[in-house]
């Protein structure tokens, strides 16, 4: 009977709308709101902290996906209002506890950039965003110094550094982490006096000159010569694709054509992103997170932003919706939550994604989801029939 009821709820879930609060000046997505609140609780209890134990970068993605989610939020409320203050608030938050000491502990300050392109990249794109938020006037001049000195570091990394890939660790480097830094520079030059388009050309004829078989830019790269140790990804292409549109929108246009060729699909009708190029088996790891059916969890839920951002909101809204379904959303009036709240990380990445997709877009679409209701007829045949069968087999036995 369980069972029963989650293909019942799931079928229903994946034509999942959001409800929209519209008051005088702003209209709001309540989910994304109750989303955030719930991620504000679970900060506020330590899950950054809880999460670097279980991966990698646990603490500085819980920070940084947290802060710029808000940012997004923000970006469509009026200022001054409430809301948009407490934006500021948890904005604020994250830009400290990305700076300090404990945020660099498993880095390497000697590196080409100090501490790295992983956390030289996220830390200055989240300041960077914040302070894009402010007038020139409220920006504190201790983070405007930050922010530009991390520019500099990035800047003089890909200048001088034979690849366009600085290590994130010891001979370790992963071109995710570069393009963050990147769209730094980018993000740079829209606040302040432009100082790094030239830079950021040459960077990209750089990383032109690294490409995988496919002609996309690898998941992870020799630290010397930046040339391919592996090959693209679902994971890590969803998330390059989103900075590569601020960077150079034409060049991210023409990545994100050959990636619709390879790694969005379909799994009984539902859509989503596969792990590895269509047609390559390969597993899961710490960057991918489950692969089930080759398809990957991390590659999907942040395909999502990336498909907003390049206009496949249909699909974009499609794949929403199987989250909502299969990660069996629960809500109340003040908080909402993803696989029953036992995961942040989860609730993050489906939060910062989902930020990026227009309201608007949900009753766009209309999807068919034909198929997938067919194979849970015939999952439903099958529970039913096994319980007419027990059923029987019970009443046998109590006749005898």
């Amino acid at each position: 009977m369980l069972l029963l009821s989650a293909v019942l709820y799931i079928n229903k879930a994946i034509y999942y709308k959001p409800t929209i609060q519209i008051s005088e000046s702003d209209t709001i997505n309540m989910d994304v709101l109750r989303q955030l609140r719930h991620l504000k609780h679970k900060m506020a209890a330590g899950a950054a902290d809880d999460m670097q134990g279980l991966y990698p970068e646990g603490y500085i993605f819980m920070h940084a996906l947290y802060g710029l989610a808000w940012c997004d939020f923000a970006s469509g409320l009026t200022p001054n209002s409430s809301l948009y203050k407490e934006a500021q608030e948890e904005i604020s938050k994250s830009c400290v506890a990305l700076q300090l000491p404990k945020a660099r502990a498993i880095f390497d300050e000697n590196l080409t950039i100090p501490n790295g392109a992983f956390y030289a990249g996220w830390s200055s794109y989240l300041l960077g965003k914040k302070l894009s938020l402010e007038k020139a006037s409220e920006r504190n001049a201790e983070e405007v110094k930050y922010f530009q000195q991390q520019c500099a570091w990035i800047a003089e990394a890909f200048t001088n550094y034979t690849s366009p890939y600085p290590e994130s660790y010891y001979q370790a480097a992963w071109p995710a982490d570069a393009m963050v830094c990147a769209a730094s520079l980018r993000l740079h030059d829209k606040i302040f006096a432009p100082q790094y388009s030239n830079v950021l050309y040459t960077w990209i004829d750089k990383v032109k000159k690294t490409f995988d078989t496919r002609g996309l830019i690898p998941h992870r790269t020799d630290p010397v010569t930046g040339q391919p140790r592996e090959g693209a990804r679902g994971s890590s292409q969803s998330l390059m694709l989103i900075f590569l549109h601020e960077i150079e929108p034409e060049f991210g246009k023409q990545q994100f054509d050959i990636y619709k060729n390879n790694f969005p699909d379909e799994r009984l009708g539902l859509p989503g992103i596969c792990e590895y190029p269509r047609g390559v088996i390969g597993a899961g790891d710490v960057d991918s997170g489950p692969v089930i059916f080759q398809m990957g969890a991390a590659a999907s839920i942040v395909g999502i932003r990336t498909l907003a951002t390049y206009h496949e909101t249909s699909r974009a809204c499609g794949i929403q919706g199987g989250i909502e379904a299969f990660g069996f959303s629960t809500h109340d009036e003040d908080e909402k939550e993803y696989i029953f709240g036992i995961l942040p990380m989860a609730d993050v990445f489906i939060t910062w994604a989902q930020t990026a997709i227009p309201i608007e877009a949900y009753s766009k679409t209309i999807a068919d989801r034909s198929r997938f209701h067919l194979y849970s007829a015939v999952v439903l045949i099958i529970i039913i029939a096994s319980l007419i069968i027990q059923w029987r087999d019970k009443l046998r036995r109590k006749q005898a």
